[in-house]
């Protein structure tokens, strides 16, 4: 399993204190018009049936089982656009996404 990280997301999930205890993670979750999202939080409690999915010096992603294999290929990018400023989650494996790009089909 792999996920990317530019420069830019990973300055601003430091910003967020995310390191040591902290790391963030991402759960695919049903919703929006195309049937899948991405829901991102900063979390302290590993689970069971959790896997790593990038780890570095400064900072871990972690996501479940059933969204690990969603998140393989994952590049997280920021953008500080003035119209749509924020994470971006961009996946080779989406192969239909809706219009505001909020949500995703594998």
């Amino acid at each position: 399993m792999n996920i990317d990280i530019t420069e830019q997301a990973k300055a601003e999930l430091l910003k967020l204190n995310i390191g040591g205890d902290q790391f963030l993670r991402i759960d695919i979750i049903p919703g929006g018009c195309s049937g899948m999202t991405y829901n991102a939080a900063i979390d302290t409690e590993m689970r069971e049936s959790d896997a790593t999915m990038y780890c570095d010096d400064d900072i871990c992603i972690v996501a479940d089982s059933g969204s690990a294999m969603f998140l393989d290929g994952l590049k997280i990018d920021y953008s500080s656009d003035l119209i749509k400023s924020g994470f971006r989650f961009i996946s080779p494996n989406s192969v239909k996404s809706c219009g505001c790009g909020a949500s995703f089909s594998a």
